[in-house]
C-alpha cells in the first residue's frame, strides 16, 4: 500500500489500482490485488509536458490530488486549486487520437487505447479517487506546483463504497422521488427530482457509448446516451445549484437536463457528493462484450440505464397523469442526431431507431423533436456495475 498516499475515504476501499509512465512507450497497467500483481492493459503514445491551469468548473469541487472526470473518452487528475483564478489545475489521460472537450493537448497524457475500452471502458476510476505521485522513493499526493516530467509514475486508486448500490430509481416528473437500492435489499428515499428531462442533447461523447449507458461521470453532471456507437445524443443529471450557475444559463431554457437535489433542500446541492457525483460510477460499456466467452461477467460489470415509458396524446405529452412507479422497465430508446434526418423527423413506430434532425451549425435551434423526445419516459433506473471488468 502507498502508506504515505492520501487514503481512501471512510465508507469506501480499493477495488483497482491503475498506473501510467508519462513516457513515449511507458506502461499502463491495472492490479485487482493492492499491487502483488500487475496487467498491463496500453502505452503512452504522447507524454503530458505541462497541466492545465484553468479547468472547467466542476474539477474545483473535487479535493486537490483526485480523480475529478472519469469518461469514455477522457480521465481528468485534479493536481490543486489556484488561488487566484479559483480554477483548479489538472491533468487529464485521453484515448488515441481524441483530444476534445476540456482536455488540452499538452496537458494530456495520450495511451494507444481506443475510446470506451481499458481505463476508458471498465478499468478507469470513480470521482474522488485519490491519486499518487512516485516520489523520494514512496507514493505521495501531487505536489501543488506538480509539472509533468518524462518517466513520472502516477498512481490512482479506484475507490467504490463498501454499502455498494443495487440500482437508483428517478420519478421523472416535477417533485419525484430518487430511490436508492443497496445490495442488501435495504432501500431508502434519497432525494428529488427538481427538473424532469424531456429532450436530448449533442454531448459529443455519447459517440463512444451505446444506447443506455454511462459516457461520463464527474462532480456535477451524470452523461447518459441515447445513441448507437459511433452517434450523437444524450441527456444529463446534474445538481440543483450547478444549473443555477451562471455558466449553465443554457439549462433552464432547454430541455436535455435531469436536475436533482435532497429531500430538504437545507442540506445543500449535490455536487461531489455520492452516490451521483461521487465515488460510485465509472463508464464500463465495450462494443465487443457479447463477442467473448465471459460474455456475463462482462455485462455484470456494465452500467445500465433503463426507463418506463407511456403512450403519448396527439400533442406529444403524457394523455393522462403518469405513475412513475408502475409499469415494466425496459432499454433506453435508441434516439440520435443526423445532419441526414429532415427537419420533420417524426418517431419511427416500434423500437426502432430515432434520427432527429441536427442542424449544420451548432448554434441553430435544435428541431422541436429534441426538445421532447423523452417526453414519454416517466421513471429512469440507473444499475451501478455488479461485477468487476477483468480482461483475459
Amino acid at each position: 500500500m502507498p502508506a504515505s498516499a492520501q487514503t481512501v475515504p471512510a465508507g469506501y476501499r480499493e477495488q483497482l489500482r491503475l498506473e501510467v509512465v508519462n513516457a513515449a512507450g511507458g506502461t499502463v497497467r491495472v492490479s485487482r490485488d493492492s499491487g502483488a500483481t500487475w496487467l498491463e492493459i496500453g502505452r503512452v503514445l504522447h507524454p503530458a509536458g505541462r497541466v492545465n491551469p484553468r479547468a472547467y468548473r466542476a474539477a474545483s469541487w473535487v479535493p486537490a490530488s483526485t480523480v475529478a472526470a472519469t469518461a469514455v473518452n477522457a480521465v481528468h487528475l485534479k493536481i490543486a486549486q489556484d488561488a487566484q483564478t479559483d480554477r483548479a489545475i489538472t491533468l487529464s489521460l485521453v484515448p488515441q487520437g481524441e483530444i476534445e472537450g476540456d482536455a488540452e493537448p499538452s496537458a494530456s497524457i495520450m495511451l494507444d487505447t481506443k475510446p470506451g475500452e481499458g481505463i476508458f471502458g471498465g478499468l478507469g476510476p470513480t470521482v474522488g479517487s485519490p491519486v499518487c505521485l512516485w516520489q523520494q522513493e514512496q507514493w505521495l499526493p501531487l505536489p501543488a506546483d506538480y509539472q509533468p516530467r518524462s518517466g513520472d509514475r502516477l498512481l490512482i486508486l479506484r475507490m467504490v463504497p463498501e454499502r455498494q448500490l443495487r440500482c437508483l430509481d428517478f420519478e421523472n416528473v416535477f417533485g419525484g422521488k430518487i430511490t436508492a437500492t443497496y445490495q442488501d435489499g435495504t432501500q431508502a428515499v434519497i432525494g428529488q427530482v427538481l427538473t424532469p428531462v424531456t429532450g436530448i442533447g449533442r454531448f459529443e461523447g455519447t459517440r463512444y457509448a451505446d444506447a443506455g449507458r454511462l459516457r461520463a461521470n464527474h462532480a456535477g453532471v451524470l452523461d447518459v446516451s441515447t445513441s448507437p456507437y459511433g452517434m450523437v445524443g444524450g441527456f444529463q443529471i446534474i445538481p440543483w445549484d450547478h444549473a443555477n450557475d451562471s455558466e449553465m444559463y443554457y439549462v433552464r431554457t432547454n430541455r436535455q437536463w435531469l436536475v436533482v437535489g435532497p429531500l430538504d433542500m437545507r442540506e445543500g446541492s449535490w455536487e461531489a457528493k455520492p452516490p451521483l457525483f461521487w465515488g460510485h460510477l465509472y463508464p464500463s460499456w465495450r462494443a465487443d462484450d457479447l463477442d467473448h466467452d465471459n460474455w456475463a461477467q462482462r455485462l455484470l460489470s456494465r452500467v445500465q440505464v433503463l426507463c418506463r415509458r407511456v403512450p403519448l396524446s396527439r400533442s406529444g405529452m403524457p394523455s393522462a397523469r403518469p405513475d412513475p412507479t408502475q409499469g415494466e422497465w425496459e432499454l433506453l430508446p435508441e434516439i440520435a442526431f443526423s445532419k441526414e434526418a429532415p427537419p420533420e423527423s417524426p418517431r419511427p413506430p416500434g423500437n426502432r431507431l430515432w434520427l432527429i434532425h441536427e442542424p449544420a451549425s451548432p448554434y441553430e435551434p435544435l428541431p422541436r423533436a429534441a426538445q421532447t423526445a423523452l417526453a414519454d419516459v416517466i421513471a429512469f433506473r440507473l444499475s451501478p456495475p455488479l461485477a468487476t471488468y477483468w480482461p483475459e
